[in-house]
């Protein structure tokens, strides 16, 4: 008999409700209080930024949990596109349209595919020692990162957050 799968629960949200101080970081802390509750989780791993300051690391924090960043550097091979298109620093296909509506562009998908093996190889490493764990994940890599989560081994559960 293999060894037991590790569980991973995934929160896919919008990244400013990450962010320490913001207007759903208590939005986010009961979520994360009631994932925590129903599945034992022992980690909390996120697709963060190393320069700002993580409203899930002051919950894991002060739950004696382990947490960590496991998203990626800043490097040109993990780049996307930034920014509304109406938006003037706009980078991706189209140039920047101040009459265009609200939208933002995905991409680009080699650098997407780059950062969530990225993410799965960190996620990995900071789930060694660990049964359970809640990794918050931006919206846009569910999808993908389920399936790459459970092609490494792990049972995935997924929930999403947008409000």
């Amino acid at each position: 008999m293999g060894k037991p799968l590790r569980k991973v629960v995934l929160l896919a949200t919008i990244h400013q409700h990450q962010q320490s101080g913001s207007t759903g970081c208590a939005n986010l802390e009961a979520r994360l209080e009631y994932l925590r509750s129903k599945f034992n989780i022992e980690a909390i791993v996120e697709e963060w930024s190393d320069n700002k300051d993580s409203c899930a690391q002051h919950f894991a924090l002060k739950r004696l949990l382990h947490w960590a960043n496991v998203g990626t550097p800043d490097e040109p091979q993990f780049q996307t596109y930034w920014g509304l298109i109406h938006y003037p620093g706009h980078n991706g296909t189209l140039p920047h349209d101040p009459d265009a509506p609200s939208l933002d562009e995905y991409g680009p998908f080699e650098n997407q595919e780059k950062r969530e093996n990225w993410m799965v190889r960190r996620l990995e490493v900071e789930m060694a020692n660990y049964a359970s764990g809640l990794f918050i994940i931006g919206i846009a890599h569910m999808h993908s990162l389920v399936a790459k989560l459970r092609a490494a081994g792990f049972h995935v559960t997924a929930y999403t957050w947008l409000s």
